[in-house]
């Protein structure tokens, strides 16, 4: 069988769609330590409760320095996380919750979770 880009396949007589192209992130290694460095202060000020949040923040900051660019490298869209601080608060206190109640256990499925929560918030914005 021969490989095929995905937007190139063809799915038994339904009309081809637009394609969007590839993805690019725009994340440089300075925003990374200076993310890290703001949540480490944070989270050493909330004697460590800020650490709940922070993947909700990273994720973000992944998930909207990824934009869509063409075949010719030109940006055509980006993507755009929907989630509030008080969202965040429910679905960390959830964990923190299930976290207790299972011994911990359940702090290793806390990453999908979270990213889960921010995948299912994110739209995709043409520019």
């Amino acid at each position: 069988m021969q490989k095929q880009k995905v937007d190139q396949m063809s799915f038994q007589g339904a009309p081809r769609a637009a394609t969007i192209g590839r993805c690019r992130t725009q994340l440089s290694i300075f925003q990374v330590i200076g993310h890290v460095v703001i949540w480490l202060i944070i989270s050493t000020l909330t004697l460590g409760i800020g650490l709940l949040f922070w993947p909700y923040a990273a994720a973000k900051l992944i998930l909207e320095s990824i934009v869509m660019v063409d075949e010719r490298g030109g940006a055509n869209a980006s993507l755009r996380c929907n989630f509030g601080f008080g969202e965040q608060i429910g679905h960390a206190v959830l964990w923190m919750i299930l976290i207790a109640l299972t011994g911990g256990l359940a702090g290793l499925c806390y990453l999908f979770g979270v990213a889960h929560f921010a995948l299912n918030r994110t739209e995709l914005v043409s520019q």
